[in-house]
Formats: C-alpha cells, sequence, structure tokens
C-alpha cells in the first residue's frame, strides 16, 4: 500500500473560527497575570486564574518537597487531578497519572513498573509511599527552571498498561494543534467529561489555559445532558456512548460550538442524527503516545473519517500501518530502569493501528493490527464486525472478542449492550449481520453488556468471560 505523509500544515477548510494561541511556557500563570479576575474553572470548584495559579504553586511546592523525580497522582476529584499534574510540570519533576478506576493492586504494579516509589494519592496504593493530596505540606512557592512532565498510561487493550512519557513541549504542541482547529478562544468553556488521566481530559485542562478559555467542571453524578444545560459548555470530547446520551435527552444543546469525537469507530447512524440534529460535529483520530488528538474533521464530507493531519503531527501509511512523529510525540515508555524509546532512526512511531488515507488527504481507520485474529484461515479484524453490528437497530455497544475454537481456530464472540437494557437477540442479529458479512466473521455467540461508560473496552476480560461462557 503506497503511504501518504501529511505536513503540519495540511488541515484543508474549517467552518470553525480561527483561534491563535500564543507559546507560552506556564499559561496558567499568564492568565492569572492577565487576567485575574477571569474564570479558568466554571462549574464544581470555580475558580478564577489567580486562585487555581496560586493552588497549583502550592502543589508544586508540596510536590517539589518530597524529594522524588517521579510521583504518582491519583484523585477521584478531576479538578484536584489536573492541579496535581500542573503542579508536577511547574516543580520540574514527572508527574504519573493513575486512572481511579483501577484497582489498587493495578495501581501499584503500574506504577512499580514506572519506577514510581512515591504517590500523592487519595487511596492508599500498596507497596508505596502514599501521601494525600491534602497532606502536602505548606513549602515555598517552587517554579522549576525546566518544565516537568507528566507520564500517562496506555489503555492496555492488547496487553499491559504502559506508561507515555509527555514531555510539557508535547502536551502545549498538541493544544497548540487542536484548540485552533475547535476555534476555541478566550471566554469558551470546555467541558471536563473525561477523566484527566487519561489524555483526552488531561487535553481539555491544557488547551483552556492555552486559549484562556475555562474548564467547565460537572457535579459528581450529573449526566451529560444535564452537564451541557447547566454548564452551557462552548466545546465538548465525547466517545460515541456520550454522543449518543446527549442526543437521547432532548436537552437544550444550544452552546456547543464543536463537539470533537474520539475513541473507537462512531456509527454511521450516529453520525448521521448527530449533524440532523445540528450539533457541530468533529471526528478524529488520537493515542495516548501523541497527547491525545492527531487528526480532525473538519466539515461534514469529513465525518466518515477521521479528517486531516493537525499542525504538530506528522503520520504515513508503511504496510498498512499508521506511523507518527512530531512535536507532540512521546519521549518513551517509562520503565523501572530508564526510559524505553520505540522509535525509528527517523523518529517515527508505529502505532500498531491499522489505516489509509483517501485521496483527498483524510485518514481512515482500520482496527487494531494486535487485535487481528485467524477464524478458519481467514483474517478477522474485530471492529469491522462491531461497525457492522452498531449499525443494526437496537444496538447501542459492541465489543468482538475472539475464543478458541479446535475446528477454526478461533472464532468471534459478540458483547453487546442493547438500547433497551435487554439481553441480545442472538438469532436476530446474527441472522442481520449475515446480510452484510461472510459466515465467518458472525460471531457465534451475542452476550450481555453493561457497556464501557464511556472508555475503551477491556478487550483482555471480555474474552476471559468468553471464553468461560463458550467452555
Amino acid at each position: 500500500m503506497p503511504s501518504w505523509t501529511s505536513p503540519p500544515s495540511s488541515r484543508g477548510p474549517s467552518r470553525w473560527p480561527r483561534a491563535s494561541p500564543r507559546s507560552v511556557r506556564d499559561p496558567v500563570a499568564e492568565r492569572a497575570r492577565q487576567r485575574p479576575g477571569g474564570a479558568a474553572v466554571v462549574g464544581d470548584g470555580a475558580r478564577t486564574w489567580t486562585a487555581w495559579d496560586r493552588e497549583i504553586d502550592r502543589a508544586a511546592a508540596g510536590l517539589a518537597a518530597l524529594g522524588d523525580e517521579r510521583i504518582g497522582l491519583r484523585a477521584a476529584d478531576r479538578l484536584t487531578l489536573a492541579t496535581l499534574a500542573l503542579g508536577a510540570v511547574r516543580a520540574g519533576v514527572t508527574g504519573v497519572l493513575v486512572p481511579v478506576r483501577w484497582p489498587a493492586a493495578l495501581a501499584a504494579n503500574s506504577l512499580r513498573s514506572a519506577g514510581v516509589r512515591i504517590a500523592v494519592s487519595d487511596l492508599p496504593i500498596p507497596g508505596l509511599r502514599t501521601v494525600g493530596p491534602g497532606e502536602l505540606g505548606r513549602q515555598p512557592a517552587v517554579r522549576a527552571a525546566d518544565p516537568g512532565a507528566l507520564t500517562v498510561f496506555t489503555s492496555g487493550s492488547t496487553g499491559a498498561p504502559k506508561a507515555a512519557l509527555l514531555p510539557w513541549g508535547a502536551l502545549l504542541a498538541s493544544a497548540k494543534g487542536v484548540a485552533p482547529h475547535v476555534g476555541l478562544c478566550e471566554g469558551d468553556r470546555w467541558l471536563l467529561d473525561l477523566p484527566v488521566a487519561h489524555v483526552g481530559g488531561l487535553g481539555v485542562v491544557i488547551r483552556c489555559a492555552l486559549a484562556g478559555a475555562a474548564v467547565a467542571v460537572p457535579e459528581r453524578g450529573w449526566s451529560v445532558a444535564e452537564s451541557v444545560e447547566a454548564l452551557r459548555p462552548t466545546h465538548v470530547s465525547f466517545v460515541a456512548t456520550q454522543l449518543r446520551r446527549l442526543l437521547e435527552s432532548g436537552g437544550d444543546r444550544s452552546s456547543l460550538r464543536a463537539v470533537l469525537l474520539g475513541g473507537s469507530a462512531i456509527p454511521a447512524d450516529l453520525l448521521r442524527r448527530a449533524t440532523e440534529a445540528g450539533l457541530p460535529i468533529a471526528t478524529s483520530y488520537g493515542l495516548t503516545e501523541m497527547a491525545s488528538t492527531v487528526t480532525a474533521s473538519a466539515s461534514r464530507t469529513d465525518l466518515g473519517t477521521s479528517g486531516r493531519v493537525l499542525p504538530g503531527r506528522e503520520v504515513r501509511v508503511e504496510r498498512g500501518e499508521i506511523e507518527v512523529r512530531g512535536a507532540a510525540r512521546f519521549a518513551g515508555y517509562l520503565t523501572p530502569d530508564g526510559l524505553a524509546a520505540p522509535f525509528d532512526a527517523d523518529g517515527w512511531f508505529a502505532t500498531g493501528d491499522l489505516g489509509r488515507f483517501d485521496a483527498e488527504g483524510r485518514l481512515l481507520v482500520e482496527g487494531r493490527a494486535g487485535l487481528r485474529f485467524i477464524s478458519g484461515g481467514e483474517n478477522v479484524q474485530p471492529e469491522a464486525i462491531e461497525r457492522a453490528l452498531l449499525a443494526l437497530p437496537g444496538v447501542a455497544e459492541a465489543v468482538v472478542v475472539p475464543v478458541a475454537d479446535e475446528e477454526f481456530g478461533q472464532r468471534p464472540v459478540a458483547f453487546v449492550r442493547t438500547s433497551s437494557g435487554t439481553a441480545p437477540d442472538a438469532a436476530g442479529l446474527a441472522a442481520a449481520l449475515r446480510e452484510t458479512l461472510p459466515g465467518f466473521m458472525v460471531p457465534v455467540a451475542f452476550l450481555a453488556w453493561d457497556g464501557a461508560r464511556g472508555m475503551k473496552p477491556d478487550r483482555q476480560a471480555l474474552a476471559a468471560t468468553a471464553r468461560q461462557v463458550r467452555s
């Protein structure tokens, strides 16, 4: 397959107004100087830029006083974690962000594998020295000569989570590529409805600081629709499940100027419903190792794709696999022995994602190379079956995993969350899929599922469940 590389300027026209955030080393500190009484956070825990700047100063001083270069960071409160993360950068240390949904054992093992010995956490982490966020003592303000870095764990969809080290320059480069593309400007609001320990949520915080927009933090327990109605955000980052819930709510969505969609493939029917409802949708492709978004669409004609390459990134497709590099690229994976840098001599990182460019230079993502399996001598890409399932009426979410089979080697099993919440109709789904898929791609079982709850599904856990059920 021929390769196609986009220069950083290849974006195509955008229907959103352009914004040009300045290149700054510490955007929160600069906003505190320029607009001390301006809104940095709205909603739960509202703060001015000055108040937030002081909190980040205190976090930086407390983290620096711990005397370690790598510090685990965990907090269920998203604004608390955002403050700790920005404090780590200001202190010149490496903050390693821990997802709050992880059990303590997984958090401990992952932090140790990243060479972390101490953590600031609202829950004890076994085997590590743990300090509560409120226990960081008041110390003199610290602003390191060189900014620190943040580490975000990959989702672990095809293996154990890896600790991707994102230098502050890479995080800023990512934000500078996304903010102008969606017209994020001073006075706007971006809803923080994704975890800060995920690049999707972390990116929201940094883009807002860079552009002078407010981070809109919903009350705990609010639905997507309640958050949008109450906080009136101009921008949101959603996965397909959140978009579907917003559409089903029928609430007031008039404040939205940009809806950036990420995560797994977005069903075509969902995109159609969203555009018919007048939502300003932008599909995208991103990954932890590039500090979030790499490509994004700019018009309705792009929505069947992942859009064009944003500034600060380069993308090519080699032998069907998407490769990336650029200013937003991570530095490598943290290990107990140092930094593992999985790049070729020219700095390209092989993502493990399969895809291609169309004639217009738009990226089409086809799935994960590591998820492909062979059934009866045929290559099966689970995402292709998932897209077919999501196109069927009544299917809200779907994930396909392989299970061992004596005759065919492996066969697909589907986990399905229905819109009605009832058990999936296995016979009906199989019959419908046979109209669009070859027989070897039709799952041998359709199992009820609670859904991914807005994040990537745990395919390893689902595969274990499928094996148990099939045995």
